[in-house]
């Protein structure tokens, strides 16, 4: 496990840009070999979509210099004996694999509640304005979201004492998952098999839905038994995924600039 937490930290900056960028073109090569849905991506659309993870990357940057791995290992350092990965004084491997199965579960809530609480809606609501989901809807988050998800994490963090490499290995697996689950590609009855074990892009396209029925359901975010768990799995989409309905109603236009307005208008529908 040492040797493991030791390439983690020392080649952090190339996993985290390396795993990124080549399930990116992976992605995009599959959505064009082997589509799931007929639909039409424009170039203007995809690069708004990525604009809003450069905006998030930068924005984040500033509130957490360091990052997330830099205030676990300074405050592990000023407080070595806080954190429930102390007190119950696992095996760093055990502790390791513990973090990031809560962590999952952390996102599993935290992704729940931001369709229940409308405080939170009004900013989780901007992801799902797309209409046309593909890889690049990975990364189309409204930076108030990135925020909040920022403080969530960062408070777990502190009080669950990961490690450094654990953080460093969640947050390669969030970036990689969240490409994954949205690309528009067909894994054929693969994905059916998958779905046992991990959230699929089938299993998360349903989640877009605009039924209330349907996007209440399948909030996971890597490990898909937490809707199992809890009763928020669905199988299939009421209508072929082919056909599904995605987006908002109220949503026509998904551009860069009418998402990032979309929180501060008086009321939105409830999703």
């Amino acid at each position: 496990m040492t040797s493991v937490s030791e390439f983690l930290t020392t080649h952090e900056g190339a996993l985290r840009s390396g795993v990124f960028l080549g399930l990116l073109i992976l992605l995009l090569a599959l959505e064009r070999l082997r589509p799931r849905r007929e639909q039409h991506v424009s170039a203007r659309h995809f690069a708004s979509n990525l604009a809003f993870g450069v905006l998030n990357a930068l924005i984040l940057r500033v509130a957490l210099p360091g990052g997330l791995v830099l205030l676990a290992i300074g405050f592990q350092t000023a407080y070595p004996t806080i954190g429930l990965m102390v007190w119950l004084d696992l095996p760093k491997g055990l502790a390791f694999l513990v973090c990031l199965v809560l962590l999952d579960l952390l996102l599993y809530w935290q992704h729940r509640l931001f369709h229940q609480i409308e405080f939170f809606w009004k900013f989780h609501s901007a992801h799902h304005g797309d209409r046309n989901l593909n890889v690049s809807s990975g990364v189309r988050f409204h930076p108030g979201e990135a925020l909040i998800s920022l403080v969530v994490k960062a408070l777990a963090i502190v009080a669950l004492g990961v490690p450094a490499a654990a953080i460093i290995l969640f947050e390669v697996l969030l970036s990689a998952a969240a490409l994954f689950n949205h690309a528009n590609w067909s894994l054929g009855r693969l994905d059916g098999v998958l779905q046992k074990l991990i959230v699929t892009p089938d299993m998360h396209r349903l989640h877009h839905s605009r039924l209330e029925s349907e996007s209440r359901k399948n909030y996971g975010f890597f490990l898909s038994g937490w809707d199992y768990l809890f009763g928020s799995y669905k199988n299939q989409p009421d209508t072929p995924h082919k056909n599904i309905a995605l987006g908002l109603e109220d949503m026509p236009e998904d551009g860069f600039a009418p998402t990032l307005q979309r929180p501060f208008k008086p009321s939105l529908p409830k999703s």
